[in-house]
């Protein structure tokens, strides 16, 4: 269905006008009203425009607007007015009594916007945590109960507490990227504050995110809520029996759609449930932080801006971005700073890769070629046949068993690189058939650079008698 196919076209035209504060102001009033008394007579919702709004009334200018010169002349026809022009665009309809007094009634799409204006205007600390506690009490009052319409009606409760407790976190969370907003364009620390601590911390932290870590976490009472869920959704004859009085109350056209439906809400329930956590909650913690660490790097800031480096920066860029051309700025600073003007962006605005300068062709450089040294070579293998000989080999091993027969390679406690050379050597001096056939049923692989075996076993050799 469309938009303009429920509620008339001509429906927000008034708040379009250049009287929309009056409008809006009116509409406020029909909304008191309305929720004031069942039935609303004509009269009464003039006398409290009247009351209410005499001060507008009487300075607005209705230039433009269709109405009459009686109508113009004093406040209460402009008052007049006002309640037909409301009427002719849908705001409200009239009908007249069994009394012969006409009666304002609100139809249902007015009634709701009449709902969100009101709401938006309402300044009046809200509290948001009633859905996560108002699901757990349902399904515990339902799961105690013998009565198979409380637990069907309290699946369909959850469903729609829980519908409402993700509409609110998603709508916490951009709200707080509202206020990350809003906090750029400030340039006063007190603007700051007010901002940070009245604005977002009542009306965000207080009302919402403080309610959701502790009267209503989710985390306690998520287990319950999915036990209860979890419990329903196995039991074939209660689901059943939770279906026909779902379609008794016409939930549902069979026995069969109805069961399905419940299924579905339940597991719709109990997978939120699961990913609230990660999915909503973390997410506005990081926007949380992201926005206090900024309203504090922001008060510092303007706090020292007239103390620091960074501070005068600052305000040198803020009066090059508030002046649409700033010539003269720029001739000044010139020589300092490297500012060029810039009056449109381009995709090389920002950033652009800097092209490396044309190389110059130098001397060759003439690199010696030197001989070996006969004398040091000698030295080095003598080193290493006195430190990894055969006999020191030996030794080391020897040291390994000690007075065991066998030792295992998670034993051998290789603390640095002389004992992982020694246990590489170990096994490379002792290259015969037998070792090999022997790594290799251990799982083991055997190379020319070295070995590699998930747990090798250094075993005594056994004397020839």
């Amino acid at each position: 269905m469309k938009f303009f196919d429920v509620i008339p076209s001509e429906l927000f035209s008034p708040l379009a006008s250049p009287n929309r504060v009056l409008y809006a102001d009116a509409l406020d009033v029909l909304y008191n009203a309305y929720r004031e008394n069942l039935k609303l007579p004509e009269d009464m919702l003039y006398s409290m425009l009247r009351s209410k709004l005499e001060q507008q009334l009487a300075d607005a200018s209705f230039e433009g607007e269709d109405i009459d010169v009686e109508e113009l002349r004093d406040v209460s026809g402009r008052a007049r007015f006002l309640i037909r022009k409301l009427c002719s665009k849908g705001w409200f309809e009239k009908e007249r009594g069994d009394d012969f007094e006409e009666y304002i009634t609100v139809p249902s799409y007015s009634s709701r916007i009449l709902e969100l204006f009101h709401q938006l205007r309402d300044d009046s600390p809200i509290r948001g945590y009633s859905y996560v506690f108002g699901t757990y009490s349902t399904l515990k009052v339902a799961y105690e109960s013998d009565n198979v319409y409380d637990k069907m009606a309290a699946i369909y409760s959850a469903y729609d507490n829980t519908q409402s407790l993700i509409n609110l976190l998603q709508m916490v969370y951009h709200n707080v990227k509202h206020y990350f907003q809003m906090q750029i364009d400030m340039q006063e620390v007190n603007e700051v504050l007010a901002a940070h601590f009245n604005d977002f911390g009542q009306k965000v932290v207080e009302a919402y995110i403080r309610p959701l870590k502790i009267k209503d976490s989710v985390p306690k009472y998520r287990v319950p809520i999915q036990s209860v869920l979890r419990s329903w959704a196995g039991d074939d004859a209660l689901l059943l029996a939770m279906a026909n009085a779902a379609l008794q109350d016409k939930r549902g056209d069979t026995v069969e759609n109805c069961r399905a439906d419940l299924l579905r809400k339940i597991f719709w329930i109990d997978e939120r449930y699961d990913n609230m956590e990660h999915d909503y909650l973390d997410e506005i913690d990081t926007q949380v932080r992201r926005y206090t660490r900024a309203a504090t790097q922001k008060v510092e800031n303007l706090t020292n801006r007239d103390q620091n480096v960074r501070g005068n920066l600052n305000a040198l860029l803020t009066a090059l971005s508030r002046n649409r051309r700033a010539s003269n700025l720029v001739d000044q600073i010139q020589p300092v700073f490297q500012l060029y003007e810039q009056s449109f962006l381009s995709e090389k605005s920002l950033w652009h890769r800097k092209r490396p300068g044309k190389r110059t062709k130098a001397a060759p450089v003439l690199i010696q070629e030197t001989t070996p040294d006969a004398d040091a070579a000698a030295q080095a293998a003598q080193l290493l046949r006195s430190e990894y000989g055969r006999a020191a080999i030996a030794a080391y091993v020897q040291g390994w068993l000690g007075e065991a027969d066998v030792c295992y390679s998670k034993d051998l406690g290789i603390q640095d690189d002389k004992s992982y050379i020694m246990s590489l050597l170990a096994v490379l001096t002792s290259r015969d058939p037998a070792a090999e056939h022997q790594i290799k049923e251990l799982g083991g692989t055997f190379s020319e650079n070295g070995y590699s075996i998930p747990q090798m076993q250094i075993r005594r050799k056994e004397k020839k008698r």
